[in-house]
């Protein structure tokens, strides 16, 4: 029956069961198939729209549970949503207290982690003693009006859940994968984490088994066959900023929200071009998963016209825009240059000593750096 197209489905459950049953039963099917590629099993989840979207990745939700297994400290999950975490420590064997305010959520997760206890809580206000556990938070960046930015408004509030995760001997706070650095409490352990193509998460460690004031990049491939890091521990490269060279690297996103673009630089031998621009160059390749590697075919100062002359010129095609310090949007580009064809090349856009510029290359794929 789920593979119906939707409005089919529908009609058929009707047929078979309350308008309610029918309507619950319609929206799961259709929640599920939405969680295709994202959930490891979607058949064995209850959903909402919103807690879809909210729900740590499996990968990373395993990977913190693996972590959070070595220090040996039960968890306080204290705002468990549809049990996304929860069910990655119930795996892991990590004793876990579960709550969830909102009771229909709450049930769900339940549902949703059998071997678990969920109780209705608010996690500002804990049923439980957290000085012998681990605080887990998430705080909801949803509401009414939607996706909320500013953690101040989340619930609890920025203020709010810091002080409930310094509460027990360690804690771990998801927050936004954009959120700022200066959000980040003193002494606090950062990662910035990504899947595929996508950011995830930032995560924050503080107390037992962290380490103070270290930034992390962590990078899965979206398949989880391998994950990549680089921390601030690492050596950074100190040189002077260099021009365009034969090379170009564009960091991958949990490199640059870390702030750890230096620090690649070193890794892969490469100068910046500029304090404020997060692309690298070099002579020679490097190839490095953290980083997407392109042969540089041109450079041309930023003109519209210019470029889609040069482009014809060349019997070149834009199939890939990127930019770094750049106003232009990559779609806004594509349409102004309009239909092209020619060999494939992507454009780098960007603005180095206060001029635009836009670097023609072609991506160069090597061992080091395999498609994620």
């Amino acid at each position: 029956m789920a593979a119906l197209p939707i409005n089919r489905l529908a009609s058929e459950l009707r047929r078979h069961h309350a308008p309610e049953e029918a309507a619950a039963l319609a929206e799961q099917v259709t929640l599920r198939a939405r969680a295709a590629g994202r959930l490891e099993d979607p058949s064995t989840w209850l959903l909402t729209g919103d807690g879809l979207e909210m729900m740590t990745h499996p990968l990373v939700a395993n990977r913190r549970a693996r972590r959070v297994a070595l220090l040996g400290l039960p968890v306080a999950d204290l705002t468990c949503g549809l049990g996304g975490d929860l069910r990655a420590f119930a795996d892991a064997h990590v004793p876990t207290f579960a709550g969830e305010r909102t009771p229909a959520i709450a049930l769900l997760a339940q549902a949703n982690v059998p071997s678990a206890s969920v109780v209705v809580a608010d996690a500002i206000r804990p049923p439980i003693d957290l000085e012998r556990s681990l605080v887990m938070l998430d705080p909801s960046r949803r509401g009414a009006a939607g996706r909320r930015f500013d953690p101040e408004a989340f619930s609890p509030t920025w203020t709010e859940a810091l002080a409930i995760l310094y509460a027990g001997p360690a804690g771990v706070m998801k927050a936004p994968p954009g959120l700022e650095h200066r959000h980040i409490p003193p002494l606090a352990e950062a990662e910035f984490v990504q899947v595929g193509r996508s950011m995830r998460e930032a995560a924050l460690w503080v107390g037992r088994g962290s380490s103070p004031d270290l930034r992390r990049a962590v990078l899965f491939r979206s398949d989880g066959t391998a994950v990549y890091e680089l921390d601030s521990t690492k050596s950074q490269a100190l040189g002077k900023c260099k021009p365009v060279q034969a090379f170009i690297f564009d960091p991958e996103s949990c490199v640059t929200r870390a702030g750890l673009v230096r620090h690649l630089a070193h890794r892969l031998g490469a100068a910046m071009l500029d304090p404020h621009v997060a692309y690298l160059t070099s002579e020679s390749p490097t190839f490095d998963p953290l980083c997407a590697t392109f042969e540089v075919l041109e450079t041309i100062p930023f003109s519209v016209a210019r470029l889609k002359s040069r482009l014809r010129d060349r019997g070149w095609r834009a199939e890939e825009v990127r930019r770094c310090a750049f106003p232009v949007e990559p779609g806004e580009l594509l349409r102004q240059l309009g239909t092209m064809s020619g060999d494939p090349v992507t454009l780098l856009l960007t603005t180095l000593a206060g001029k635009r510029l836009v670097v023609v290359a072609r991506r160069r794929q090597g061992v080091g750096n395999p498609e994620l």
